[in-house]
């Protein structure tokens, strides 16, 4: 039989506690054992007895029916209301009694139902005796004290359940608007719909013109206990506490979404180059890279003028210790003795070498080129090193090794899907690892990639001079590596790129061939006109020939696309997977259809793919002493030094590649493949976006808005225009 711990609502045993004497045990409630399962019986004459039902546990939304049974006879159905407290007694039974008060003994049943949300469920015997309890009063005194305390039971579940109200879980009716009214997020009049005669969002208004508490809660629990956000506490509070292989109990599963939406902070990869100009000054860029030799760059063991230069430097015995040590690494993995590299370069092929050694395997074991002053944006100021080729035989062999070496802590990559080790030059601190056309790896500690500047006529020439930058793929491909991406992607589908020159400047309009016109619409892809072809084909001469190419259809694919448009739609999404931002179709002369792919921008199509370019270039300059060079078109893959300042200059390139990734300062919520929201859903979606996304940070929902939204219940996804993503109720008025 379970008591209640401590008094509680049971205001009768408290009151019994503080009299004395003989008072006390007249006014006490005695507690009736179970008999039977959910059976009482007093087993005795009694006097003036009072049966009373004694709360065991405290209710919280539920309330509670009691059918007592006395003598094979029904009792008045007894209520516990929502929010009573345990300890709380209610009349049940008034025996009768005869002339001197006493009571033949009496048994009885009880049952008991539970009730919440209009559901009601009989309790079992076990848990109808952990749920309630059967005290008996006996007296006129206690009789007179049970009625004298009824009322506080009621004052204490009162208090409860004003409590209660304040709890956004609880609170109901006024009390919800209260709390809403705090967080200035009023109920709703209308609820969001789409309007498919004019593909946008409309509103149609609800019953009453108000918004009911189950869907006014879940919005306001939105603006509760906010924090300065965080990828934890984002995913914490979206999918819920402990939800890792799927949804929890968290905002957007108050509106019966079943799937996880997942936090993506991945960046976009971002290179830089760098190039020395001396525009006009003879000699000087030479004597500028013999000082940064003598006083910076790291020399081998094996070089003699190195062993000059590091004796004469004033250091610390504990730098020149540590110099020491790289520079017989240096001398291990065989640098050329005349070509130094910067400190970062060295300590790491120290780390490079050291490892090495402890795993057994050296799949690097000769440095073939360190800095060079013919070197390039590589080589030239010593932060990048070529090494030589990797066997085959030995990446394998240190994937093998490294995992018996546990403390190394390396995470390994298959030699086929990295045939060069990068894993491995990455855990030393080389953060470009990148494999060049002949087969050997260029390294660098710096976010090079395959970024390469090249610079015309010379550095020393007279201005203008012209500085180009090309990202290698190291295939030898004479496209960018992004616009590689897009080529691979399509050769899947058999399709092979052409000369894009020939195709721009024999195009033709779109209405040119049956069908294809009405294809590019369904798809809403741009439609050349012959008006348009003269602007198109002078705007292509300013775009890099390196961000774009041509794939020509071919006569057979140009009419299977004008009878089903959907051949071209999955054209365009792969060539968008590959990495292409923008598709322009055009006639070629021949009457087919070509596709212009580019990773920047094109005529016409701007970023139709998707909605940025692939990759952009951005170019800055500064000078060592005095006024900077002077570039033309700080943007796109070309610009020239056109002034050029006081003395030698430092000209930047930065390259950003959009690889699917987030761009710098960016989140995004990102969805399973054919998972969908109805509008409501992506209505709190894109409000629980902006609560969470902090001053100074974009959320790009893009991909949801394009692919997750099903806006119709054909439990297919609608890509919405950006003014139909924008039209949606924002929860909060101020």
């Amino acid at each position: 039989m379970m008591t209640v711990s401590g008094p509680g609502a049971a205001s009768l045993s408290a009151a019994a506690n503080e009299l004395i004497g003989p008072l006390a045990g007249a006014v006490q409630p005695q507690l009736l054992p179970w008999v039977n399962g959910v059976g009482f019986d007093t087993g005795e004459i009694t006097y003036h007895p009072l049966l009373l039902v004694c709360l065991l546990t405290d209710l919280g939304e539920e309330s509670l029916g009691v059918t007592v049974t006395v003598d094979g006879a029904p009792q008045p159905v007894l209520t516990f209301a929502p929010w009573s407290e345990r300890g709380t007694q209610v009349v049940a039974h008034v025996p009768a009694t005869d002339d001197q008060g006493a009571a033949a003994a009496f048994t009885g049943t009880v049952a008991v139902t539970r009730t919440l949300r209009g559901t009601s469920t009989a309790l079992g015997q076990n848990d109808v005796r952990t749920t309630v309890a059967v005290d008996l009063v006996q007296g006129l005194l206690g009789r007179l004290a049970a009625v004298l305390l009824a009322e506080k039971a009621r004052l204490r579940r009162q208090s409860r359940e004003i409590r209660a109200t304040r709890v956004l879980a609880h609170a109901h009716d006024s009390a919800l608007d209260r709390l809403g009214q705090d967080l200035s997020v009023p109920r709703l009049a209308d609820l969001i719909t789409w309007d498919s005669a004019h593909g946008q969002v409309a509103t149609v208004p609800l019953a009453g013109n108000r918004e009911d508490d189950a869907d006014y809660r879940p919005r306001l629990r939105l603006w509760r206990d906010v924090r300065l956000p965080s990828p934890a506490w984002i995913d914490a509070n979206v999918n819920g506490p402990g939800a890792d292989a799927g949804p929890g109990d968290g905002w957007m599963a108050d509106l019966g979404f079943s799937h996880r939406i997942t936090i993506d902070e991945n960046q976009n990869p971002l290179f830089v180059a760098f190039r020395l100009v001396a525009p006009g000054i003879s000699n000087g860029r030479k004597k500028l890279l013999d000082g940064i030799r003598r006083t910076h760059l790291i020399w081998s063991a094996s070089s003699t003028v190195g062993d000059t230069v590091h004796a004469a430097r004033l250091e610390p015995q504990q730098v020149k210790a540590r110099v020491a040590q790289a520079r017989a690494s240096l001398k291990s993995l065989k640098l050329p003795a005349a070509q130094p590299v910067a400190p970062a370069l060295a300590f790491a092929l120290q780390r490079l070498d050291a490892v090495q050694q402890s795993l057994g395997v050296q799949p690097y074991t000769n440095i073939l080129t360190g800095q060079r002053n013919d070197g390039g944006s590589r080589y030239e100021l010593g932060f990048g090193a070529q090494l030589a080729a990797p066997q085959a035989a030995d990446v394998t062999a240190a994937v093998t090794a490294s995992k018996g070496k546990p403390e190394l802590a390396l995470t390994t990559v298959d030699p086929t899907d990295d045939p060069i080790a990068a894993w491995l030059l990455t855990a030393c601190g080389l953060r470009t690892a990148q494999r060049l056309d002949d087969g050997t790896v260029y390294v660098s500690p710096l976010s090079a990639g395959g970024l390469v500047v090249d610079l015309a006529p010379t550095p020393e020439s007279p201005v203008p001079l012209t500085l180009s930058a090309r990202l290698e793929t190291g295939d030898g491909s004479t496209a960018d590596a992004p616009l590689a991406g897009v080529v691979g992607a399509l050769a899947a589908d058999n399709l092979a790129t052409t000369d894009p020159a020939p195709v721009l400047a024999g195009m033709k309009a779109s209405a040119t061939v049956g069908g294809i016109d009405r294809a590019l619409a369904d798809l809403g892809l741009p439609r050349v006109t012959d008006k348009e072809i003269p602007d198109i084909q002078q705007r292509f001469i300013l775009i890099d020939t390196r961000d774009y190419t041509a794939f020509d259809l071919g006569p057979a694919l140009t009419a299977d696309v004008a009878a089903d448009p959907g051949k071209l739609s999955v054209i365009a999404t792969a060539a968008a997977h590959g990495g292409a931002s923008s598709l322009l179709p055009v006639i070629t002369s021949a009457g087919t259809l070509a596709l212009v792919a580019g990773v920047v921008d094109l005529p016409l199509a701007g970023n139709n793919l998707a909605a940025q370019h692939t990759v952009a270039f951005r170019w800055q300059s500064r000078s060592l002493a005095g006024d900077a060079p002077r570039l033309s078109a700080r943007r796109g893959g070309t610009v020239q030094v056109t002034a050029a300042g006081s003395g030698i200059g430092l000209v930047t390139c930065l390259a950003y590649i959009r690889t699917g990734a987030n761009d710098p300062y960016q989140w995004r919520p990102t969805l399973p493949e054919g998972v969908l929201l109805d509008l409501r859903q992506y209505e709190h979606l894109m409000n629980i976006v902006e609560l969470v996304t902090p001053v100074g940070v974009q959320a790009n929902t893009w991909a949801i808005r394009r692919q997750h939204v099903d806006v119709d219940g054909t439990s297919k996804p609608t890509p919405l225009t950006p003014s139909a993503a924008r039209t949606y109720h924002r929860y909060r008025t101020r």
